[in-house]
């Protein structure tokens, strides 16, 4: 039996939408472990005050600008 792990990280974009900026998994039957970090949509600029506030808040470690 193997266990399958999935985890991410989200920032709020415009309209409330969740942005995913880290991206990770752990499968214990292949012992392999992947994580992926995205590139933002669009400008900081670009995201009403509100949610520049409760990205601040909420960074959980990573930036808006962080991604590849």
């Amino acid at each position: 039996m193997s266990l399958l792990v999935i985890y991410f990280t989200y920032l709020k974009g415009r309209g409330g939408d969740f942005m995913v900026k880290e991206l990770s998994r752990g499968d214990s039957h292949s012992n392999g472990v992947s994580s992926h970090v995205f590139k933002r949509p669009y400008s900081w600029e670009d995201l009403p005050s509100f949610n520049v506030r409760l990205n601040q808040a909420i960074d959980h470690g990573r930036n808006w600008n962080d991604g590849e």
